[in-house]
């Protein structure tokens, strides 16, 4: 599912041209809009992002 989810914001193809072996797109796109609603991938991302930190792989010196 999460794997669907991925490729689809990944390669920015419609929800319907998500391959099959992901399943249906609906219930991709259904579970995608339902956590960004409750806030899931804002947890997720926070999760991630506070692991990367400790481990000190952020630079948040924003050096371009």
């Amino acid at each position: 599912m999460i794997n669907g989810i991925v490729y689809r914001v990944r390669t920015g193809v419609p929800w319907r041209d998500v391959p099959e072996r992901y399943g249906s797109w609906k219930t991709l796109y259904k579970r995608f809009t339902r956590w960004q609603e409750d806030g899931t991938w804002a947890r997720i991302e926070a999760m991630l992002q506070a692991d990367a930190d400790t481990a000190g792989d952020l630079d948040w010196h924003g050096n371009a």
